[in-house]
């Protein structure tokens, strides 16, 4: 099985988009964005180079791929036919991500937030045509050649209760070999996830580690503490642990993640190491690009 991160923070733009080959050739939430302001400034240069790099790289494994599956509805995490200066897309963009794509996608109507029940609907639209095989995949499993695919039911987007809605990971079994994809689990935060993920045993786990950036004003300390602890049990029971995603807004990341592995005794890497790439972080590091 091949695993391929299209697009992180430790790529420099806010993503978790991957590509994953087996029999089928699925990509795995195809968004990109950079946050609009962050220390009180909008994006450096390198910003708007990483967000279109990461875009015409989504681009060229949408052309590849027959399965595109979509966790939830925030713009980081699937690519919308509205024009966004900070996702780099347009109808066009949109089109040839969608067109003749078998889709898995959040449903849209059952547990999610006001804001992504309304994309959802306008995107929905706009797929009208596009000759695309829909299916709302919410807790649902599907075979597809020699290829599994398995959906969680809806989780939090971080701790129960969030106003940021729900978002359902992603399990990918071929070959013996089994890979999950949480998008915005934030750690996880919420236990149901971790028992989600640890039912799943996967050879290989992709998720979004905490925002650490926003403890102690948007986001409780004390969540941040059960995402480590989540963690630290997920990491001694999984052998193969990337962390990317909110975590990764903060330089101090690093720390966080010895921290849950000298508990754990397990390895943690983050998106841009599987490729051998060293993590770019530049919204975490906004300010001193300003500054210097």
């Amino acid at each position: 099985m091949k695993v391929i991160p299209l697009a992180f923070e430790s790529m420099g733009v806010r993503s978790m988009a991957t590509f994953v080959e087996t029999d089928q050739k699925i990509l795995i939430d195809p968004g990109t964005s950079i946050a609009p302001k962050r220390f009180g400034y909008p994006p450096w240069k390198t910003e708007f180079e990483a967000l279109h790099e990461t875009r015409a790289r989504i681009e060229e494994y949408a052309e590849k791929a027959n399965i595109v599956t979509i966790s939830h509805y925030h713009h980081d995490h699937y690519t919308p036919f509205e024009l966004g200066k900070f996702l780099d897309s347009s109808p066009e963009s949109a089109q040839k991500l969608y067109q003749g794509k078998r889709l898995f996608i959040k449903h849209p109507t059952s547990q999610i937030n006001k804001s992504q029940q309304k994309r959802a609907a306008e995107f929905l639209k706009n797929l009208e045509g596009l000759n695309c095989k829909i299916s709302y995949c919410d807790g649902k499993s599907f075979e597809v050649g020699d290829t599994s695919i398995k959906f969680s039911n809806p989780l939090p987007h971080g701790s129960q209760g969030s106003k940021l809605g729900y978002v359902v990971a992603v399990t990918i079994i071929w070959n013996g070999k089994s890979i999950m994809h949480a998008s915005d689990v934030q750690g996880p935060i919420y236990g149901e996830a971790k028992d989600a993920i640890l039912e799943e045993q996967p050879d290989m786990l992709i998720l979004s580690g905490p925002p650490i950036y926003l403890a102690g004003f948007a986001v409780e300390r004390k969540d941040i503490e059960k995402a480590r602890s989540n963690l630290i049990e997920i990491a001694e029971q999984i052998p193969e642990v990337i962390v990317d995603h909110h975590l990764l807004r903060n330089l101090r990341y690093r720390n966080f993640i010895k921290s849950v592995e000298k508990e754990s005794g397990g390895e943690i890497m983050v998106a841009s190491q599987l490729i051998g790439k060293e993590p770019n972080l530049l919204e975490a590091r906004r300010k001193e690009f300003y500054r210097a």
